[in-house]
């Protein structure tokens, strides 16, 4: 059967995922997002791993937050934090039940593809629900995901030789269904270079 991913990511470990990114990649997706993000000061970073992009965004100055449902990337994250004196607050959790109030953040991101493992068309409903729901007036949330197009969900993924678990092929349409399906209003969906790569983002803020 295929994994969720907790399990997958259980299993691989910390070590092996952070040896797949390149740190010239991270460098310019990070260039990226401080871009999008610009003054937007209280950021919440949605499936946040072992802290790529959250304790590099903590460093420029921002208060930041980190969810992840692997407890061994929070874990590591909390340490790395700790031992480069980083003020960033991790915790384990689902993105589609965030554990924050309504109207705690300036923005509310979700990269490296963790969105497509949510593979349930209501789940990601529910998901873009979340986001809007803590992001405060004028605050804005940000999804990263491959460009595929076809939309059927991968019912076998396999990473590195590895089964995993199922990933969603998102293509424009899809992005625009989930974002009027929840309700939202004021958003796009757009290709752009993305580290490197051209990659696919639905991009919304709270009115």
């Amino acid at each position: 059967m295929p994994k969720d991913s907790r399990n997958f990511y259980s299993e691989m470990g910390v070590q092996w995922l952070s040896d797949r990114k390149d740190p010239s990649h991270t460098d310019k997706e990070l260039t990226y997002l401080l871009g999008i993000l610009g003054k937007k000061y209280d950021i919440l970073d949605l499936a946040c791993g072992f802290g790529r992009f959250s304790i590099p965004l903590a460093k420029k100055g921002y208060r930041v937050s980190g969810i992840d449902i692997t407890p061994i990337f929070i874990e590591h994250a909390m340490k790395i934090a700790d031992l480069e004196g980083v003020k960033a607050h991790f915790s384990v959790g689902d993105m589609r039940n965030i554990p924050y109030e309504d109207c705690s953040f300036d923005a509310v991101i979700c990269m490296w593809n963790a969105f497509s493992e949510i593979v349930n068309s209501d789940d990601q409903i529910k998901v873009i629900r979340e986001i809007y729901r803590v992001l405060r007036k004028e605050g804005s949330g940000l999804i990263e995901v491959r460009n595929h197009r076809s939309p059927n969900a991968l019912i076998e993924n396999y990473i590195d030789g590895v089964q995993a678990m199922p990933s969603f092929n998102h293509t424009r349409g899809t992005l625009k269904k989930i974002a009027i399906a929840a309700g939202i209003e004021n958003y796009q969906v757009f290709l752009d270079q993305f580290g490197g790569r051209k990659r696919l983002f639905l991009k919304f803020s709270k009115i």
